[in-house]
């Protein structure tokens, strides 16, 4: 069954969780061996468990997924790996932790939107969407945390005066 404003809106998300899945990724392996490895590893699992949560949604809703959303979403992110990656790995950290910060702002969202509407739609009801968005807080408030904690050095001048 289509869903036309609801199909558009989660392949919207699903692209955006697809480029945050690869950033979260991508700063975990960029990471793995520095101090704050662990953290974006642990993150990373975290944004990957929710992708498969918001994947068998729409599976579940039988929601045409978007070929070219996601294909967008997969080379965007490829292109911006240098944004994330690179000599100055206090810098990276500090925005890929920003940037994911926006990504689970994002989703958090979603879930509250999609709470809205989830007694029009049995799979929605099957959800437990209040823990799904207390996930998503608990995840923005300890990429928050994480990000300002880095702030400082991250953000230090460096340059010779």
């Amino acid at each position: 069954m289509a869903y036309h404003g609801l199909d558009t809106y989660l392949n919207d998300h699903l692209a955006g969780a697809t480029a945050g899945v690869n950033l979260a990724e991508m700063a975990s392996a960029e990471h793995r061996q520095d101090d704050h490895g662990p953290f974006f590893g642990q993150i990373a699992s975290d944004i990957k468990t929710d992708f498969t949560t918001l994947e068998t949604l729409m599976e579940d809703l039988a929601v045409d997924r978007s070929a070219t959303k996601t294909a967008a979403a997969e080379i965007g992110s490829k292109v911006m790996t240098p944004k994330f990656t690179g000599d100055d790995d206090g810098l990276n950290a500090f925005v890929a932790l920003e940037t994911l910060s926006i990504g689970v702002e994002g989703k958090a969202c979603m879930w509250k939107a999609l709470k809205t509407v989830a007694d029009g739609y049995p799979a929605l009801g099957e959800l437990d969407i209040d823990a799904l968005i207390a996930r998503a807080e608990d995840q923005r408030s300890r990429i928050e945390d994480k990000r300002l904690e880095i702030a400082p050095d991250a953000l230090a001048h460096t340059a010779a005066v």
